[in-house]
C-alpha cells in the first residue's frame, strides 16, 4: 500500500477534519484540506522567527523583557530573575520550549504589523497574527492567530533551507509527544526536527523526519477534536508512516 493510501485509510477514521500537507524532498507527495485555516496556536512562532531572521539584525542585540508583560504556559522565560536577553536567546527559548514570553517579546520587538506585512509580501496568505500568545481578551474579542498546513509547512522548509542555526533549535525542540512519539527513545536511525502548537482542542505538528540521507516533510494540524488521546494516537502514527517510508 502507497503511503498516500495508507494515511487516506487512517484518517478516514476520525470524523473530525485533519489538515496535512507533506514533502518528500522537493515533491508534493499529499495534500488534505492544505489550505484551511485554522487557529495557530504555538506554530505561528514560525512567523515571528523568520521575520525577525530575515531582517538581518544583531541577534546578540540585547532586549530588556520586563517592557513586555508576562504571560504563563509554555516556557520558562516568566520564572526566571534576569530582565536582559539577547534576540538570540529569545529566539531559542521561542522554539525550543515553546516560550509565549519570548515570543510576545519578539512581537513587541518586531511589531505585529511588520510581522503581517512580511507574511502578505512573502505570500502567506493563509497566516494572519492577530493578538499575542495567551490574550485571554482577544480570542474572547475574536481575534485568533490563523495558519494552514501548507503555510506552516512552507514556512518551517524556508527556516531550515534558508537558516541553518534553527536546525539545532527545531531538532532539540522539548515538546516531542506527537509525529515523533515513538521514535525518540527507541529509534537511532532517524534524525526529527519539529514544532508542535496545542490549545482548547487544538493540536498541531510540522516536521521533518531524516533517514538514510533522504528527508520527508510534513504539517499535520487538527482543531475540534475532543479526544486529544485519539489524536495524538494518530500523528504518532502518521509518524510512524513516514518512519516507515522513508
Amino acid at each position: 500500500m502507497s503511503l498516500k493510501a495508507e494515511v487516506d485509510l487512517l484518517i478516514a477514521a476520525y470524523k473530525e477534519p485533519v489538515s496535512i500537507y507533506m514533502y518528500h524532498a522537493n515533491k508534493l507527495v499529499y495534500s488534505h484540506l492544505a489550505h484551511e485555516q485554522l487557529p495557530a496556536a504555538s506554530v505561528i512562532k514560525l512567523a515571528i522567527l523568520a521575520t525577525q531572521l530575515t531582517r538581518h539584525e544583531d541577534l546578540e542585540q540585547v532586549i530588556d523583557v520586563s517592557n513586555t508583560p508576562q504571560v504563563g504556559g509554555a516556557g520558562v522565560l516568566h520564572l526566571l530573575d534576569q530582565s536582559k536577553w539577547t534576540i538570540q536567546d529569545l529566539l531559542k527559548l521561542m522554539i525550543t520550549v515553546s516560550d509565549n514570553y519570548a515570543a510576545n517579546v519578539m512581537i513587541d520587538h518586531l511589531s505585529m504589523a511588520a510581522i503581517n506585512q512580511w507574511l502578505a509580501q512573502n505570500s502567506y496568505q493563509e497566516t494572519q497574527l492577530q493578538r499575542r500568545l495567551m490574550d485571554t481578551e482577544a480570542v474572547k474579542a475574536g481575534r485568533e492567530n490563523v495558519i494552514s498546513a501548507a503555510d506552516a509547512l512552507r514556512l518551517f522548509r524556508y527556516l531550515l533551507k534558508t537558516f541553518p542555526q534553527t536546525q539545532n533549535w527545531f531538532l532539540n525542540q522539548q515538546f516531542r509527544g506527537k509525529l515523533p512519539l515513538t521514535m525518540d527513545e527507541t529509534t537511532a536511525d532517524v534524525q526529527i526536527y519539529n514544532k508542535t502548537g496545542e490549545g482548547p482542542f487544538v493540536d498541531h505538528d510540522v516536521a521533518r523526519f531524516t533517514k538514510n540521507g533522504q528527508s520527508m516533510d510534513v504539517a499535520v494540524l487538527t482543531n475540534g477534536f475532543t479526544d486529544r488521546l485519539a489524536v495524538i494516537s494518530m500523528m504518532a502514527a502518521i509518524g510512524q508512516l513516514i518512519y516507515r517510508a522513508l
